[in-house]
């Protein structure tokens, strides 16, 4: 079994959900072989960095722009045509003839158009899975040459019926996020609170959006109620601002032991990521977050907020703290949000996720690519 993963490091959301995805499928199947490529460093390795660079201005200065143009994308309907579609089909059909996998899966909706669109072209009969990595039903993620879709929520579910997709095709799955997080806790060693004080965890996902007001950390610091981390991840400037400068805030950078850090806090502060989402009702911790400006972000905010799992914190700095301490001291609400949290988390059952990666497995003969 050879199922090759095709994703794009756009606020790295997608890419973080393909290797999780793999490493899924991987615990499930060891012998299956996985190959995972980012279609544009694949098709334009000197172009691709640039374009990502190009994407992380756009979303931090001129989110209304973006927020238009993935609106207007949902007016346009299923089945959109990717842009450079000659090229980008050409570079793909030479990928599917060198690998000659069983299966495809997309977690981009680009790449999810491409393969749709190279399906029609060539006759393709490989099956392809898309997994949608935020709480969205958007149109750019239907298409229909797409086998079967892993759906983050119930809701979604239902509104994707609604827009013609066939029930049959659409398995709840929730984002996909690392093994560690979906593993049972059973055995694991409980964490014990220094001085019994609260614990924040505050994170500013792949694009670095960390708050950047100074008085912000400094009050954060002068509170001796709670202790707080700060993980900065590949963001070197505000790392620089930070670490080292606040007696009462440990500030971390890039680290692959977010799980265990989650596991620590009573509540993450963080961008309403679905990759962040899906972590912190894995680790049961109540999730709040900074006023969203992207709109799956906005939608994801909405799920968050419907299921009483968080709240949306405002943007003014000041204001912002005084609700983050109202929340973290009020020990019954905390204990509802979490309460919450646990529930939600049940509708995520660890052995239906394995039936769905079982699917995966046994689902694809493939075929090779047409000439």
């Amino acid at each position: 079994m050879k199922i090759i993963i095709l994703t794009g490091k756009f606020g790295m959301g997608h890419f973080s959900a393909a290797n999780s995805l793999a490493q899924q499928i991987k615990g499930v199947n060891p012998e299956a072989e996985l190959l995972l490529y980012d279609i544009f460093d694949y098709v334009m390795p000197e172009y691709s960095d640039r374009l990502y660079r190009m994407f992380g201005v756009m979303v931090t200065r001129a989110s209304h722009l973006y927020n238009r143009y993935y609106n207007n994308l949902e007016k346009k309907g299923p089945d959109l045509k990717p842009k450079c579609l000659r090229f980008f089909l050409k570079k793909l059909k030479e990928l599917l003839e060198q690998e000659q996998p069983n299966v495809i899966l997309s977690t981009l909706p680009f790449c999810s158009q491409l393969v749709s669109r190279f399906k029609t072209l060539y006759g393709c009969q490989i099956p392809l899975i898309t997994c949608i990595t935020d709480i969205s039903s958007h149109s750019e993620w239907i298409n229909q040459n797409t086998d079967l879709y892993l759906v983050p929520s119930k809701s979604v579910r239902i509104q994707m019926m609604e827009k013609g997709v066939e029930e049959e095709k659409l398995y709840v799955y929730g984002i996909p996020v690392r093994p560690e997080f979906v593993m049972d806790k059973h055995g694991q060693e409980s964490y014990i609170k220094e001085n019994h004080l609260r614990h924040i965890l505050i994170m500013g996902g792949g694009l670095g959006l960390l708050p950047d007001s100074k008085e912000f950390y400094e009050d954060l610091n002068e509170n001796t109620n709670f202790i707080v981390t700060v993980i900065t991840g590949k963001n070197r400037e505000i790392y620089q601002k930070l670490h080292g400068h606040y007696s009462r805030i440990r500030v971390i950078g890039y680290t692959d032991q977010v799980y265990q850090y989650m596991k620590e806090a009573d509540v993450v502060i963080s961008k309403p990521g679905g990759i962040t989402l899906f972590e912190t009702i894995y680790a049961e911790t109540p999730l709040l977050v900074f006023e969203p400006f992207l709109q799956q972000e906005i939608n994801n905010s909405g799920f968050i907020v419907k299921n009483g799992i968080g709240m949306v914190l405002e943007k003014n700095p000041r204001v912002c703290l005084e609700e983050i301490r109202q929340i973290v001291e009020d020990e019954s609400l905390l204990e509802l949000l979490t309460n919450n949290v646990k529930q939600l988390k049940f509708e995520y059952d660890k052995s239906l996720l394995e039936q769905v990666l079982q699917l995966i497995c046994v689902g694809g003969e493939g075929g090779e690519v047409p000439a």
